[in-house]
């Protein structure tokens, strides 16, 4: 397999949860959720017995930090052996002492990379997660996206996560990081004005046929919780969004500025075509490229191009930066 190239001093994504599925020889009785908890008294994961199945879940930056605003990078990559030494006390612990004769396997089920960072210039998140929403419509799977009451006007409706599936591979899942930790904070009655404003999270859930194709039957522990794995699944996050996502943006941006072209051509009125196609507008930039083509089909000059649509993005409150925000999180891929 043809390696990614990366920068790892430039790289900013890591990973967060870990699901391992264990099967055991002979037959096992259910167990109810447990917590893994290491010695400094931070909760990093879980393990539960239903059916005979045994699932672990890690957390790997709750071992080391205070919650998961921050994902474990290759920086944290030091403290990998003391998680897999305390994971395989914790669960001696819980499952006997006997549990390597007791295991049959251990294998990765899904693994969460993502990159988390603040949005550039005047972007919202909300109007980068409505751009990837349009961006990612499949004919073949329905996207999923949740929203909240907006942060400026609580009559109006803003997109706070969005899910977009291609099964078996991954999973994105974009959304804002500074509403989920604020909500995570209310409701445990603490105060929110640590949490950074302006957090985005785009996150890929690696699955089965993404994790054979890194890792072949390489999926347990040991092998799984190295950096050698960590960087691999840092260049496929890279890979998924520069090769896959970047271009699906770039197309869709693409064919809103031939819909809009067409319809200015038609109305010869860039108020009737932006009030008729808003939706069609996810960032000035492609109101711009569409007042050029058509100021240069109808041989107009562009010269009051960016007056015009500075006007019309403080007209009708037009995204600004969504691009640019994309971008930016595109170089951090390394």
């Amino acid at each position: 397999m043809k390696s990614i190239p990366m920068d790892s001093n430039k790289a900013k994504q890591g990973t967060d949860c870990y699901i391992f599925g264990m099967v055991f020889k002979g037959d096992l009785e259910d167990m109810p959720e447990q917590p893994l908890t290491n010695k400094q008294g931070k909760k990093y994961g879980k393990i539960s017995i239903a059916y005979g199945k045994v699932t672990l879940a890690l957390v790997l930056p709750s071992f080391i930090r205070e919650n998961n605003e921050k994902s474990f990078t290759l920086l944290d990559a030091d403290s990998l052996e003391l998680i897999k030494s305390d994971c395989k006390k914790q669960l001696k612990h819980l499952l006997g002492t006997d549990i390597k004769i007791k295991i049959k396997s251990v294998e990765a089920k899904s693994i969460e990379v993502n990159i988390t960072q603040k949005v550039s210039g005047k972007a919202t998140q909300a109007d980068v997660l409505n751009l990837i929403n349009h961006a990612c419509l499949s004919k073949f799977s329905d996207n999923v996206k949740y929203v909240g009451p907006n942060r400026n006007n609580p009559l109006k409706e803003e997109t706070h996560t969005v899910i977009v599936k291609r099964p078996h591979y991954y999973v994105i899942k974009a959304y804002d990081k500074t509403q989920q930790l604020q909500s995570k904070l209310l409701s445990e009655h603490k105060p929110t004005s640590s949490v950074p404003s302006g957090l985005l999270r785009i996150e890929l859930i690696f699955s089965d046929r993404t994790l054979y194709k890194l890792f072949g039957n390489r999926l347990n522990i040991s092998n799984i919780l190295s950096e050698d794995a960590l960087k691999e699944l840092m260049r496929e996050y890279k890979r998924v969004f520069c090769d896959e996502m970047i271009p699906k943006i770039e197309t869709y941006l693409d064919n809103c500025v031939s819909v809009l072209v067409e319809s200015l051509c038609d109305t010869e009125n860039p108020i009737a075509t932006i009030a008729e196609h808003r939706e069609l507008i996810p960032d000035t930039e492609v109101l711009r490229k569409a007042l050029e083509q058509y100021n240069r089909l109808r041989g107009k000059s562009n010269h009051n191009l960016s007056r015009d649509v500075k006007r019309y993005t403080v007209k009708f409150g037009l995204p600004q930066d969504v691009l640019l925000t994309l971008y930016d999180f595109k170089k951090s891929c390394g």
